[in-house]
């Protein structure tokens, strides 16, 4: 019994019934028509009423800030729509403007040379493994696209089709070795044939190749395409003169040019399925 006595729960049984008593007597004295055991219980539970209510308090507003993220997500996804639907109108649109250009070039081209037959294509995928840039459009045999065929954008020589297929080509560029073109400089109008090395490719660059030690030929001047050989038409420009230099093996020296448009970058092209004096 002594224990019992001494223990915690009977120490906590003597805490709450001393404040339940503390309780009632100061009810008794302080109220009128509530009884004094009812706001004794009152008075002693009342932290306790107070602690619940903070606590209520604090799931609705955790509750409420649930609701607030929902709706901030809804609104983030759709507003993430929006933009990617802008996006896509963006990406439309330079497409358009890339081509409006592309055409605004061949018209002069098209009113210069009425005997041209164009074929217009999109590059539609490049090989990352070729260092001399060749592509593929998306045109081919049913668009009459044969091999040889000269391809071109706006008044420059970009290359000329390699590989055919009912409905794509494949592209050799101006950049590779394998292309000769002969040409000439129109102010000079010294004649040779355009052609690349490794090197110079790598650079985006081509030459002129077959001048002489003694040429006339400059920086700034404008190599154009001579016709010889009717695989590409008179006059198509293939770049300007950027420097010239000597043959470490012989005596002549070449013209290095950089290529009127950006071989690399190109995206659409004409391909010229014929003119007059086409050979074949």
């Amino acid at each position: 019994m002594d224990r019992f006595f001494k223990s915690r729960r009977f120490k906590a049984f003597i805490c709450v019934f001393a404040a339940l008593l503390a309780g009632i007597v100061f009810a008794a004295v302080t109220t009128d028509s509530v009884s004094p055991l009812t706001a004794a219980a009152g008075i002693v539970f009342s932290p306790l009423q107070k602690l619940s209510s903070a606590v209520g308090e604090k799931t609705r507003n955790t509750f409420g800030s649930f609701v607030s993220s929902s709706i901030y997500k809804e609104e983030i996804s759709r507003l993430s729509g929006e933009l990617n639907k802008k996006n896509e109108e963006l990406v439309d649109y330079e497409r358009t403007k890339q081509k409006l250009n592309s055409y605004e070039e061949f018209l002069g081209v098209k009113d210069s040379n009425p005997d041209y037959v164009f074929c217009p294509a999109t590059v539609i995928s490049r090989d990352a493994s070729d260092v001399y840039n060749t592509f593929m459009i998306d045109k081919g045999s049913s668009d009459s696209v044969s091999v040889n065929d000269p391809v071109i954008y706006g008044n420059y020589v970009v290359g000329i089709v390699k590989e055919v297929s009912p409905t794509s080509s494949v592209v050799k560029t101006i950049l590779d070795p394998s292309v000769n073109i002969s040409v000439y400089e129109i102010k000079t109008r010294e004649s040779g044939y355009s052609s690349t090395t490794s090197r110079l490719s790598f650079d985006g660059l081509c030459r002129m190749s077959g001048l002489t030690r003694t040429t006339a030929v400059s920086k700034g001047g404008v190599v154009c395409t001579s016709g010889l050989g009717g695989i590409f038409p008179r006059d198509l420009i293939v770049g300007t003169v950027d420097e010239i230099r000597d043959e470490d093996n012989d005596v002549s020296s070449y013209a290095v040019i950089e290529p009127g448009v950006d071989i690399k970058t190109v995206a659409d092209v004409f391909v010229i399925t014929d003119f007059e004096g086409q050979n074949g």
